[in-house]
């Protein structure tokens, strides 16, 4: 049996054949057919569609035995509006869109910020989906009384291939109207929010069965008529299953274009710490467990900076082997630079869009090299910073794992070991949604506990130690780092 991932996010779309051991196969992807229009950003509807059968129909054509199951892993707070026959009206709107301040103001007269984290597991931002539904509701209210069913980004994929209306927790805790005690829509802020109980769909974790594919679809795709849908989940969460994450006090830094560092925790302690600083609440998959998120919007971003503004000739020369070009010089750490990496805008715990990047300590002396290493260095005391957050909130990591494209980078995961001062282990098994897709298939179809699972299918790589000097150096420029955001806060607000 082979089994079909799917990693739906805002600049790729891909799928992957795996076999029965979580190998992968084939994998086939396209760019995501975003646009804007404005000042709004959108996900077409449509052509999501178009390209989800594509893939399906391209990964089964590849595959010797039946698709046994299909599992999605995608973006979150983006929502699609249903008719009553089962048509999109309108195209994903996505979470960096300009919208729901007003919205969210409005919803803020009727009910404390922190009443709405205790029932959401999210302090209110116009980032998530309840904010644009308000929005359509009050700009375009033709469609708004249209609509039928709500359906984020894996419901919708779920409903493509079984008809079915459904969503997963995780990605429906990203609309602000999931009530993550009881695990169910939320009446409350639904009602205060001025919206129609009826657009929910029903509700179902991860690795739930949402039946099997449509006949004509199964058909279209050259399926078999047993292949079967499972809910799916927020590509975070996804992410941290198929890295390992499993106990309470682990973590896992995604490091790729942005940076997320996911926490498994069982309760918090400061609840006004935790939710001010834009933490969330996640059901996770070990239960009476959930998990958060610390994020940066640039990590991996930071250094295609450095690429595409400062070296273009060497970008030019060097071509793929530019990052490791970098990586690879002999700089001294920590380097006297201090970068805020704030390059496109603040992820928690300021999450301001506005917020802009700032670099202090340059001198005509400066090179490249130490810019490069700079920049590796401020998004690590960016997430330094979360960490600590986090443990005020009573959340204490003992064990970091570091996957995407800077677990590839020595160098920097030496940085992060030293600025964490904690051990930092990679994993050599595929990283990812798409992994963490078929960790949950294989949990669905034998049964078998997920930390029996994750034992056998994730792989632990290479470990890297604080070094005593480098962490006591590194102490001394964290201080300086943490006062930089306010004072250049007063300079450019």
């Amino acid at each position: 049996m082979s089994y079909i991932g799917l990693d739906i996010g805002t600049s790729m779309i891909k799928g992957q054949l795996l076999n029965d051991e979580g190998i992968i196969l084939s994998t086939c992807k396209f760019e995501s057919p975003t646009y804007s229009q404005d000042g709004i950003f959108y996900l077409n509807a449509e052509k999501l569609k178009d390209i989800i059968f594509t893939i399906i129909k391209k990964l089964v054509a590849k595959s010797d035995t039946a698709i046994k199951s299909i599992c999605t892993s995608t973006l979150g707070e983006a929502f699609v509006l249903l008719d009553n026959k089962g048509n999109p009206l309108n195209d994903f709107i996505l979470f960096t869109s300009n919208l729901g301040e007003k919205e969210k103001d409005e919803l803020l007269t009727k009910i404390d910020p922190l009443k709405v984290a205790d029932i959401s597991g999210l302090y209110p931002n116009k980032m998530f989906s309840f904010s644009k539904l308000m929005w359509i509701k009050q700009e375009h209210k033709e469609m708004y009384e249209k609509a039928d069913k709500l359906l984020l980004v894996t419901g919708f994929v779920a409903y493509l291939l079984t008809g079915k209306t459904i969503s997963d927790y995780s990605t429906a805790s990203r609309t602000m109207l999931l009530d993550i005690n009881k695990k169910c829509w939320s009446k409350k802020l639904i009602e205060l929010c001025g919206l129609k109980q009826s657009l929910f769909p029903d509700l179902m974790s991860a690795d739930a069965c949402v039946g099997k594919v449509k006949a004509d679809v199964a058909s279209k795709l050259g399926l078999s008529q047993d292949c079967i849908v499972l809910a799916g989940a927020h590509d975070q969460y996804m992410a941290a299953i198929g890295s390992g994450l499993f106990e309470v006090g682990s973590a896992n830094d995604g490091t790729g274009t942005a940076q997320c560092v996911a926490a498994v925790f069982a309760k918090i302690t400061d609840t006004e710490t935790f939710y001010k600083n834009n933490y969330c609440v996640v059901p996770y998959i070990n239960e009476g467990t959930y998990i958060t998120y610390a994020f940066l919007n640039t990590g991996g971003a930071l250094l295609k900076w450095h690429r595409d503004h400062l070296s273009p000739l060497e970008k030019k020369r060097l071509k793929e082997s530019y990052f490791r070009h970098y990586s690879e010089k002999e700089v001294e750490i920590p380097t006297s630079l201090l970068v805020l990496p704030h390059f496109s805008g603040s992820g928690t715990p300021h999450l301001c869009g506005e917020d802009t990047g700032a670099m202090l300590g340059l001198t005509c002396e400066t090179t490249k090299a130490e810019i490069y290493f700079a920049l590796m260095e401020g998004a690590t005391y960016e997430m330094k910073f979360n960490l600590e957050m986090l443990e005020k909130s009573g959340i204490n990591i003992s064990k970091m794992s570091v996957t995407g494209g800077g677990s590839k980078n020595p160098s920097w995961l030496n940085i992060k070991a030293n600025i964490y001062n904690k051990e930092v282990n990679t994993i050599l098994t595929p990283e990812g949604g798409i992994y963490g897709c078929f960790i949950v298939m294989k949990h669905y179809e034998e049964k078998v506990p997920y930390e029996t699972l994750l034992e056998k299918y994730v792989t632990k790589g290479q470990s890297y130690k604080p070094n005593k000097e480098l962490v006591f150096r590194y102490k001394k420029q964290y201080k300086k780092y943490k006062r930089i955001y306010h004072l250049t806060k007063e300079v450019w607000r």
